[in-house]
């Protein structure tokens, strides 16, 4: 059984939101720690039961998922974005577009978003990358971190 889904999640990471990416990303003010971000998120590579990372109303039989790769990684946006291009600061590394990529052989409701959020709590420094762990063992959505928008999540690609 060789089915899998990869996701993509766009997090737009500056001082300045920039219109054109308003509506495929989630802004967010304030440098985010991509080291942590990416160490969070091999605790959740490998089958677990990802109860924690599952959205209420979901009627699935069993919450085991695996996650054969995740991917944090910086993009830097292309310096013509027009007029907006003198608010890219290289030096703090505002200005860049971060993608988390997921693939997994199934997701449960609202999972990836909820990932999202959580690692991006590790990348604000409000929780560490080990914790993720015991989010994972705890089975519990209250422990893990809020639901990201919607808007910044695409399905990138099914396999069978």
């Amino acid at each position: 059984n060789k089915y899998s889904k990869k996701y993509e999640y766009h997090i737009l990471n500056r001082n300045v939101s920039l219109p054109t990416y308003e509506r495929n990303a989630w802004f967010i003010y304030g440098k985010l720690d991509l080291d942590a971000m990416k160490k969070g998120a091999k605790y959740l590579c490998g089958e677990h039961d990802f109860a924690a990372f599952c959205g209420a109303g979901s009627q699935v039989k069993t919450t085991v998922r695996t996650i054969t790769d995740i991917k944090v990684e910086n993009e830097f946006l292309p310096e013509s974005t027009g007029m907006h291009s003198y608010v890219l600061d290289k030096e703090k590394g505002s200005g860049q577009m971060i993608r988390i990529s997921v693939t997994g052989d199934g997701f449960l409701y609202n999972m990836v978003r909820i990932i999202v959020g959580t690692l991006v709590e590790v990348g604000q420094g409000r929780r560490t990358p080990e914790s993720i762990a015991g989010v994972i063992n705890s089975k519990d959505r209250s422990k893990a971190g809020k639901t990201a928008p919607a808007k910044g999540l695409t399905l990138i690609k099914i396999e069978y």
